[in-house]
């Protein structure tokens, strides 16, 4: 009896971790969207089992993952994949934040924030500014 409720329970967990993310969120996403002050804003976002990269070109001109961001989370949980990151240099701090929800097997509603700030002299302090947007990612199946 203790095995058979044993069993049971795995295959409980490991069906509850297969509805958790539902979808397929792996491939190349670009898209131009557009910031709340009216800006386009270009986002190329490479997905590989719920883990969101930033892209680079390498050296052969060719596309690859960003490892440049020391901290960078992601997580998915049904039709929504979020991801954010933050970097720091010298005088500043940078956090964006990436919402994707699933469309369909081609398309990505997108919400994105970008929060900056700097060390100021002058208020012995920090400025700050930043943008929110929103759009479409397609993805791009010729990478």
């Amino acid at each position: 009896m203790k095995k058979w409720i044993l069993t049971a329970l795995i295959i409980c967990l490991a069906s509850s971790n297969i509805y958790a993310q539902a979808k397929n969120f792996d491939g190349l996403w670009e898209g131009n969207i557009e910031s709340t002050d009216g800006e386009s804003v270009f986002i190329r976002l490479f997905i590989e089992d719920n883990n969101v990269y930033l892209t680079d070109t390498d050296e052969d001109g060719d596309l690859a993952k960003n490892f440049s961001k020391e901290v960078i989370v992601s997580k998915g949980y049904g039709g929504q994949l979020n991801a954010f990151w933050m970097d720091s240099g010298g005088v500043w701090t940078e956090t964006q934040f990436y919402s994707l929800s699933w469309t369909s097997s081609n398309k990505l509603s997108i919400y994105h924030t970008r929060h900056v700030s700097n060390e100021s002299d002058d208020t012995n302090g920090y400025t700050d500014w930043g943008y929110s947007a929103v759009g479409t990612l397609i993805r791009n199946d010729d990478y």
